[in-house]
């Protein structure tokens, strides 16, 4: 290893970068040691695709859209601006968009090149934090092989939650008894439940500016919340509103806008997220609405109480899918 710290396919994909800066294009040799499509080693392709996802990130918490964080100049990406669009959005979550990325070819080595060094032009990165966003991605591309599966997600159950009540792995956190749901509980939370006659069929749990409605469901089929998600995606579009499916912390969610009544009774549209997860015989679902449901939301209350919230299949009348609650009982589990 040289003395300054730096790997080999550190100095590589510096030195890529610096060539590709320069002349727009790149030597084949150059091409060759990228190693672009390569995902079983680290190369210096990975390191430039994972520098790259962490700057459009960083933009994307600034409140910038997709849209917004196209560069001016895309003469060495290759893309137009709709194309462009689509990349970073594609990298900001949005699943259909990644799929159309795929389908199109449109992330290559030439624009992943091209969108990262005209976005790292135009936030005046330093080669010092350049260098940072180079050895971050390869401590995450290290781990990735090391796991032996480049796109792993952690596996629920074990290493995150939702939990179901059988799990041990479950973190002792102080929690509010519902019956068929055990709430994380929080300083200055608020809890707030949703009836259907006399029954308690959800609950709503608020904290500050973010809200968040839990509800589980009955399942004895994997992948319910593939199927809810496409009826709920049906549900918003026909009753006028709009939604997208993105990668999100705990998985694919739905953002959407929806049509409501302002309190001065105008037409108004909310923005949400509706997080999903399956566990075994039972499906949760949370809505996100207030701060923590705008897209570019930093607030991550509402994820951390999703994933730390326990789901007891067996409190169930049989009567529908939906895991019915009672009203509360607070105790430590």
């Amino acid at each position: 290893m040289p003395e300054d710290g730096s790997t080999e396919v550190h100095i590589a994909t510096k030195r890529i970068v610096d060539e590709f800066r320069q002349r727009g294009a790149l030597t084949p040799e150059s091409v060759v040691s990228a190693g672009f499509g390569q995902w079983d080693r680290v190369v210096p392709s990975w390191l430039i695709l994972s520098a790259l996802m962490s700057v459009v990130r960083a933009r994307g918490e600034k409140g910038r859209s997709a849209a917004a964080q196209v560069p001016v100049d895309l003469t060495k990406t290759g893309l137009s601006h709709d194309e462009a669009a689509l990349v970073v959005a594609s990298l900001l979550g949005d699943v259909a968009g990644a799929w159309d990325v795929q389908a199109r070819g449109l992330l290559t080595l030439q624009s992943m090149l091209g969108l990262f060094c005209a976005m790292a032009d135009e936030d005046s990165l330093s080669p010092q934090q350049l260098d940072d966003l180079y050895e971050i991605g390869e401590e995450i591309c290290r781990e990735t092989v090391r796991s032996g599966d480049r796109i792993r997600p952690p596996v629920r159950g074990v290493e995150m939650g939702p939990w179901d009540a059988s799990e041990e792995a479950a973190p002792r956190l102080d929690r509010v008894d519902l019956g068929g749901l055990r709430v994380p509980s929080s300083d200055g939370f608020e809890l707030q439940p949703m009836y259907a006659g006399e029954s308690i069929l959800a609950v709503t749990v608020i904290q500050g500016p973010t809200a968040i409605q839990l509800q589980a469901f009955r399942s004895e089929r994997a992948g319910s919340w593939e199927g809810i998600r496409q009826e709920l995606l049906n549900r918003i579009r026909l009753l006028g509103g709009s939604a997208s499916e993105w990668f999100g912390p705990v998985g694919v969610e739905i953002r959407a806008e929806v049509p409501v009544t302002d309190p001065a009774g105008r037409p108004a549209r909310r923005r949400i997220k509706i997080l999903g997860c399956d566990g075994p015989r039972w499906t949760l679902r949370g809505f996100v609405s207030g701060l923590g449901g705008e897209p570019d939301s930093t607030d991550d209350w509402a994820y951390e109480t999703f994933t730390e919230t326990v789901v007891v299949p067996d409190v169930w009348d049989g009567r529908d899918t939906t895991i019915a609650l009672r009203w509360p009982q607070a105790e430590r589990q």
